[in-house]
Formats: structure tokens, sequence, C-alpha cells
């Protein structure tokens, strides 16, 4: 298992990475098509290529790894409906993104999927301008810019735009690995009298509630999606850390525990004061829910799914493979033609220029 690991993160990891100019070069080529067209036309197709991809980000990480995706809650409900959602989730890894990709490709949404990320990720050759060109929203962490996010949020306002817009409101990862981040938010949370939290950090109430004031009347519903990973918990009872990217990709993580509760838009408030009671008290709803999860008891953790009604969840296999024979078609003439490679290395000198130069403009407005 240990080789077929390895080699599974090395391919996928030149796969998913090595494709970027193409990416990039048929990205352009519908920009330029739908320059003059309303916008909402550019982000249908772009949603549609947006899903290509992470089709075949999936082909790796949950089609080869053979991952079980075992949903809780409102998941089957909520996934047969085709709507905007304000997709909220608790933070542990650098995997919970993917996560996303699996319960919305389950709901027919994965186009759709945008983020509120972290600004160093624009600093990613070629995607870091991309994403923000898909929808997704840069925050910078301690400089928090109110207005560049209200800025980005009005695009996402058009009805013809479908959204899920995934937030995780406790800004960084609950990783005991840092035990100093866990003790500051436990810290505030003693500073502030809220109620410390076992599980996750404190919520963060600002972006938060920008999204839910400018994108209120958008969204048909809140998903508050509460994720866990099989094997995160020693033998006596201890919490460790979540698998990370490389970890998952090698298929260490072989279960993945997802719930979803479905809240109607309409219960949700968008006023600031009251979200941040509201939130505040949705976290301590997901912390009991965690107990069942992160748990000393080991029977009680052994017979979780059974208790809370989860089961296994599964994608056919060739709604990520149709995805990787894609990519590994267009890839060809760029790999195995002179003409291929000059473009594939033009694509990728010019379009990283491009978008460095793109970053420093926007940095000043």
């Amino acid at each position: 298992m240990g080789l077929v690991g390895r080699v599974r993160y090395a391919l996928g990891s030149v796969m998913m990475i090595g494709v970027a100019p193409e990416y990039l070069g048929v990205w352009l080529a519908w920009r330029g098509i739908t320059l003059v067209l309303p916008g909402w036309v550019y982000q249908w197709g772009d949603d549609k290529l947006y899903s290509l991809y992470q089709r075949l980000v999936l082909f790796f990480f949950e089609t080869c790894t053979r991952t079980e995706v075992v949903v809780y809650g409102d998941a089957d409900d909520a996934l047969k409906k085709r709507e905007s959602v304000l997709y909220l989730a608790n933070h542990q890894s650098t995997v919970d993104w993917l996560v996303a990709d699996m319960v919305s490709i389950r709901g027919g949404s994965l186009g759709h999927l945008r983020y509120v990320m972290k600004d160093t990720l624009q600093l990613i050759p070629l995607y870091g301008h991309y994403f923000y060109a898909h929808g997704c929203i840069y925050v910078k962490r301690g400089k928090f810019n109110q207005q560049k996010m209200i800025r980005a949020l009005d695009y996402l306002t058009d009805p013809r735009i479908p959204t899920w817009l995934v937030i995780f409101p406790e800004g960084t990862r609950y990783y005991p690995a840092t035990p100093k981040v866990i003790e500051k938010s436990e810290q505030f949370a003693r500073d502030n009298n809220l109620k410390v939290l076992k599980h996750h950090l404190v919520p963060k109430v600002k972006g938060t509630w920008l999204v839910a004031e400018h994108l209120h009347a958008k969204f048909d519903a809140l998903y508050d999606v509460s994720v866990f990973y099989e094997g995160c918990v020693s033998q006596d009872g201890v919490r460790g850390n979540a698998p990370q990217l490389i970890e998952f990709l090698m298929g260490r993580c072989k279960k993945v525990h997802i719930h979803i509760r479905r809240i109607p838009m309409t219960e949700v408030p968008n006023e600031e004061e009251q979200l941040k009671t509201w939130l505040q008290n949705l976290y301590i709803e997901k912390d009991k829910l965690a107990e069942n999860f992160f748990t000393k008891d080991n029977e009680k953790r052994a017979t979780v799914q059974k208790r809370l009604g989860g089961h296994a969840s599964r994608i056919s296999i060739w709604s990520t493979l149709s995805s990787f024979l894609f990519f590994t078609a267009i890839t060809v003439p760029f790999v195995c033609t002179k003409i291929g490679r000059q473009l594939y290395l033009q694509l990728l000198l010019y379009g990283t220029l491009g978008s460095y130069g793109w970053l420093a403009i926007r940095s000043v407005c």
C-alpha cells in the first residue's frame, strides 16, 4: 500500500499541477469569446470548465484513494435540490475544500463552488488569478478589507450565477499540532464570556455577516456542514491532527464522515450582532455533534455511523474518470509535439507573469 500511495501521490500531483497551462489556454479562449457578452454567460461556461477540473481532482482524491464518504443529517434531501447555498463548515485540514467538492458533486453543483479564501492563495501560479475570475473571494488575514469583499460579493448577486459559497468561520484550522492557536481561541472565549469549545475555534463573524447581508436574498439555504476524518483519535481517546493533502492523497484516510444540516435562509439573521449570537450557538451545537466522533469511548466511536443514521454515499467511476481521460487527451499534443511544448512553456511563463501583474495592480485598487 505504501508504494501504491506514493505512486498515486506522484502521478496525481504531476497531473493536477501539470495541466494548469492547458487549463489556462482553454479558459483564456472562453474568456475571449465571452468578453462582449453578459457576465453570467461567461460564468456558465466557466462553471462547466471548473467542474471538469474538480472532477479530475476527485478522481485522485476519492476514486483512486477509495475513500468512503459517509453522509448524515439532511444530506439526502438537501443534495436532491438545485439551489444556491451558503456552505458553512468546520476547518481542521487542507483537505476541507476537497470535501466541499465531494458534497457538491453529489448535489450536481460542483461547478458552482466558490470560496472565501485567504489572500496568500493568490500566489499560486496561474490558479491564483483563476480562482478570482471564477468568483472566489480573497480576504487578508489580520487586515480585513471590507470594501474589497463587498465588491467581490456584488458580482455574485446576479441570480443567473448559481453559487455554493464556501466559508470557514473559524478562519484557520483547528490543528492540535499548533496548540497556541487553540489556546488563544479558548482565552478569547473566556475573555468575552463565550462558551469554550472543545473541538472548534471561536467562529469569526465579520466575513460571514458580510456574505449573509449581501447575498441573503440570493441563497436558498445555509448548509451547516460538519466534517470528521476517520482515524484522528488514538486508542486512549486523544484527538490528533486531521489528515492533510499529502496524507489523504496517499490513502491514509479510509473514511470521511459528513453531517449536513440544511437551514432555510429565512432562519439566518443578516444583522451583525444577531448573527454573532446565532453563529456562536451554531458552533456550540457543532461541538456537541463532534463529541460523537472525538469521544474517548471506543465503542461509541465505532458505532457512530449506525447511531446517527449515516450511510455510505458513492459517485460513479465515470463521473471522475471521464475528466481524467479528457485532460490526458489534451495533454498528449502538448507533450508530443514541438509546437505543443513551446505553447505549453509560453502559457506557463506568460500566464504566471500576467497573473502576478494582475495581483500587483489589484493590490493598489
